[in-house]
């Protein structure tokens, strides 16, 4: 993984949007005086990538908002390999995240994938494209403070867990999983197979095949028996087909007659029927046609009656509008009222105030004359004060001293004593310059509060002529607001407008509404006067459809035709009657229904008797047909006639060949079965040996074998690595090796010394967990399984300080060799000289408003 650009805003110091361009950045240093937010710069990237900041954890991650800001937000673009994403984490104060991960496709930005913008499903898009999860992350890629010498001297599993990750072990462990699954798949096939064979196909041996086979065999001779039996019924038949078709013709004629007859008869008892409902229908049509008539007059008068009063007072919609500026109205005279108020006190209290404002005056100008005279009071007291002071000092000289002794100011013999000065006591100069200063102090209050008061009435007088002023602009207003809504109820109301224009508008709306009610009431009987008479017209129509639906039954009986075919099977068959024409009375249809049914039954019972004579020499042939069935089926087959017996033959026939096809089929079926059982068998020998031999190879992939084996021989080959680095680093004293899942330092200098390296020196340490972690950067791409793990990028955030000018030239030496192979080496320092040296600086600058960056070279 490989940073591209970091933007960030309101996240730790930066308050303002900054932005950290890492393109053509291979190594560079991250450097700041202490507490300007350097590491807030590796924080934002593993709050990008997983949400989550060392120092905070994943829970207090809205501690890192800027103090006094709501929301926190991050943008950074990386590449794994040619790939390259985005991700844009945001989170506010009351602890909610959002989230969006795009990857770059064709040189635009696109979402990476269903969920990517969830929180859980893009941790989980990041996780696997960066190829490590946070703990991995943040001991081999980025190195905060406290996490750094982790690798080297931290929980063993926990190292091995990542360097499976960043080696890309885990290939071994799906491997291994992937055949695990193989043998139970295999294991599951063979007994699926197995279970197949024990209930699909129990039973299927030579031996079941053998007894198909002659079942089969029986059957076929079945077959060609009942097929000579059903060849023979079939030519006595052939013998017997002219009488048969003889008396088929008759009963089939018989039944179509007497069908026809009982059709006749129906539509006899239908017309009956529709003939005494007529009347009625008729009679209840005119009655309805007559009420709806009414209905449809009151809906005229009433629909006049609304417009008339729509004319003259306007729709409801208009008279609502109207009721609005009725009510603003009088909304418009109250508010006038008011302001009129308003005015008239607002001008009553100017003249009071104007003479309270000229009392301030005068007493500021009083105020003004004693300030000034008590200060003038000060002076002199202030001055006498000092006069009783020198001579007081005067006569505390010239206490003592006589004539002949040293003068105690210039120490020459005093020859004359000077005379000592008149003047006020000293005490009392100060007992009155305390009484003056009083005084003073005194009148300068009074001034003050004077000035005060001055101008408390000042600004009293001022308001009040603004109230006035004010007042008057809003009387006018409200005067015209009047004047424009009386203006535009006049149009409606008349000139003269009523009283109370919101009653009258409130009388007009409910009459209209009244109006309105009746002409729906109206419509809505008419509504149910034209569905009563629909309902009418309808039972009307359903008659009349039943009455044509009788007479063409009546002629789809085509009883001339079935009268004649009749006459044609046997004599004194009657001719049919004519029929109606042309009439729509249903009693008529009926009188001809029932004289049809009558010729119909007649020539029926005609041909029955035709066809009792005719039936008596069927029997004998039936009874020879009979004989070539018995013992073929088991009922008793006398009494049958030849077209039964026909039947009976063929069916008999039918089963036999159904039943030898049967045998034919099971005989194949259980020889096919025969054959995938041992298939089968097979097949079950085959998954058997393969959940064998992947059932060893899971064995050999067990993390405690091939796994264990790598990581040990990979952290073997990063000790010796890291111990070139550190060799170098210590100028040759130190080393590493790794054993029992340990890293161990060898000091050469006490004679090759081996100790564990959670013995070191903070110091000591801080060059050993270096020279591993530059170890580890160098040599994950040739220990890795798969072209997926390298460390594109290392960031190294602890421990410069400490280092003295040799060990921190070594270091820069080591860091500098790992940055030039396309590798990106960020390193975050405080020390000048050692950022100074790296070819690239990102600088972080304090500032009241918050930390800014600079990029320099």
């Amino acid at each position: 993984m490989r940073p591209l650009r970091l933007e960030v805003k309101n996240f730790t110091a930066f308050r303002d949007a900054a932005e950290i361009d890492f393109e053509g950045m291979d190594l560079f240093a991250i450097s700041g005086p202490t507490g300007s937010g350097k590491s807030s710069i590796l924080d934002a990237i593993t709050y990008a990538l997983y949400g989550r900041v060392e120092r905070i954890g994943r829970q207090g991650i809205h501690q890192l908002i800027s103090q006094g800001q709501s929301t926190m937000a991050v943008v950074l673009e990386f590449a794994v390999g040619p790939a390259r994403y985005r991700v844009a984490r945001r989170t506010s104060v009351k602890g909610g995240t959002q989230i969006l991960l795009e990857r770059g496709e064709d040189g635009a930005w696109v979402q990476a994938g269903e969920g990517a913008d969830k929180v859980g499903v893009a941790n989980g898009l990041i996780e696997r494209a960066v190829g490590l999860d946070y703990d991995a992350f943040t001991r081999t890629v980025l190195l905060p403070q406290g996490r750094f010498a982790e690798f080297m001297v931290g929980d063993a599993a926990d190292r091995r867990k990542i360097l499976t990750e960043l080696l890309g072990l885990d290939l071994f462990v799906r491997l291994g999983e992937r055949a695990g699954q193989i043998r139970r798949q295999a294991e599951a096939d063979a007994q699926a197979k197995t279970a197949l064979l024990e209930t699909e196909y129990a039973g299927v041996t030579e031996e079941a095949v053998a007894e198909a086979e002659i079942l089969a065999r029986d059957a076929a001779e079945r077959e060609r028996a009942a097929a000579a039996a059903e060849a023979a019924v079939r030519a006595l038949a052939e013998r017997w087909a002219d009488d048969a078709r003889a008396i088929a013709d008759l009963g089939a004629c018989e039944r179509d007659l007497r069908a026809a007859c009982a059709v006749a008869d129906e539509v006899a008892g239908v017309l009956e029927d529709v003939a005494g409902r007529t009347a009625e229908i008729q009679a209840k049509i005119r009655e309805r046609s007559k009420a709806a008539a009414e209905c449809e007059r009151t809906v005229a008068k009433a629909v006049a009656a609304r417009e008339k009063a729509e004319a003259t007072w306007g729709r409801a919609i208009d008279l609502a509008a109207l009721r609005v500026r009725a009510e603003a109205l009088g909304e418009a005279r109250a508010a006038l009222a008011a302001v009129q108020e308003e005015l008239t006190q607002a001008a009553a209290a100017v003249p009071g105030l104007e003479e309270a404002e000229a009392r301030a005056n005068a007493a500021v100008s009083v105020a003004v004359g004693d300030a000034e005279a008590a200060l003038e009071a000060l002076a002199t007291a202030e001055a006498e004060l000092e006069e009783a002071r020198h001579a007081d000092l005067v006569g505390a000289v010239r206490a003592g001293v006589r004539v002949g002794d040293a003068c105690p100011v210039c120490g020459r013999r005093v020859e004359v004593l000077p005379k000592a000065p008149r003047a006020v006591p000293l005490s009392r100069a100060q007992t009155r310059l305390a009484r003056a200063r009083d005084a003073a102090e005194r009148a300068r209050t009074a001034l003050a509060e004077a000035e005060r008061a001055r101008d408390r009435a000042s600004e009293a007088t001022r308001a009040a002529v603004a109230e006035v002023t004010r007042c008057t602009a809003a009387a006018e207003r409200a005067r015209a607001d009047v004047a424009r809504v009386e203006a535009e109820l006049a149009s409606a109301l008349g000139p003269k407008l009523p009283a109370d224009p919101v009653a009258t508008i409130d009388e007009r709306a409910t009459r209209l509404e009244e109006l309105e009610g009746a002409e729906r009431a109206a419509e809505a009987s008419l509504d149910v006067a034209r569905q009563e008479l629909a309902v009418a017209e309808r039972e009307r129509d359903a008659l009349a459809a039943e009455l044509a639906e009788a007479r063409g039954r009546l002629g789809s009986l085509a009883a001339p035709a079935l009268l004649d075919r009749a006459r044609g099977l046997a004599d004194g068959i009657p001719e049919a009657p004519a029929p109606p024409v042309g009439t729509e009375e249903a009693s008529t249809l009926m009188s001809a229904a029932t004289s049809l049914s009558t010729i119909l039954q007649g020539a029926a019972d005609t041909l029955a008797e035709s066809l009792a004579a005719r039936s008596v020499g069927e029997r004998d042939v039936a009874r020879e047909a009979a004989a070539h069935l018995r013992g073929l089926v088991g009922e008793d087959i006398d009494d049958l006639g030849v077209a039964e017996i026909v039947e009976l033959a063929s069916a008999a026939s039918t089963a036999a060949a159904r039943e030898a096809a049967t045998a034919a089929g099971h005989a194949a079926s259980v020889r096919e079965r025969l054959a995938n059982a041992r298939a089968i068998a097979g097949q079950i020998a085959e998954h058997r040996a393969r959940a064998d031999v992947f059932e060893a190879l899971a064995k050999e992939l067990r993390q405690d074998r091939l796994i264990a084996f790598l990581q040990v021989e990979a952290l073997q080959l990063l000790a010796a690595a890291g111990s070139e680095r550190l060799s170098a680093l210590s100028q040759g004293r130190y080393g590493l090796e790794y054993a029992d899942d340990e890293f161990s330092v060898v000091d050469t200098w006490n004679g090759e010394e081996r100790r564990s390296a959670r013995t070191l020196s903070g110091g000591e340490t801080f060059l050993a967990s270096l020279a591993l972690a530059l170890a580890l950067s160098e040599q994950v791409g040739v220990l890795s399984v798969t072209e997926r793990s390298r460390l594109d990028s290392l960031f190294l955030d602890e421990g410069f300080g400490a280092l003295d000018p040799e060990s921190l030239e070594v270091v820069v030496e080591a860091i500098e060799q790992l940055g030039g192979d396309g590798r990106m080496v960020g390193v975050i320092t405080h020390v000048q000289e050692l950022a100074a040296r790296l070819p690239a600086r990102i600088e972080v600058e304090k500032s009241p408003r918050g930390s800014r960056l600079r990029v320099g070279v």
